[in-house]
């Protein structure tokens, strides 16, 4: 099929990318930065625009501040069994193991 149009092929590619674009900003939600449970209240939405996922995810998180839990992260890991972080989990295995060191 390429073959036949020759060089046109770059506008079938052209086209296929244009029409591409706005269908992934209508469809396709902001992900980033969010955590899985955010992403279950994300894709709650029975519409597949962004803009009304965006709703719903704002409407639902605020009926259920119980079900996400609003963590600044900033470069750490949140162990979810402890509820520590993981820098401060680390520190106390550090000063646990120390005590076990005979200072002989």
């Amino acid at each position: 099929m390429f073959g036949a149009i020759g060089e046109k092929t770059l506008y079938v590619f052209a086209a296929s990318n244009v029409i591409t674009i706005p269908m992934v900003w209508a469809l396709y939600p902001e992900s980033s930065q969010r955590t899985l449970e955010d992403m279950d209240l994300l894709f709650a939405s029975p519409s597949p625009w962004s803009w009304d996922a965006e709703k719903t995810f704002a409407r639902l998180k605020a009926e259920n501040p119980g079900m996400v839990q609003s963590v600044s992260r900033k470069n750490s890991i949140l162990d979810p069994e402890a509820g520590k972080s993981f820098e401060i989990a680390k520190a106390e295995e550090n000063v646990t193991a120390s005590e076990h060191v005979d200072h002989a």
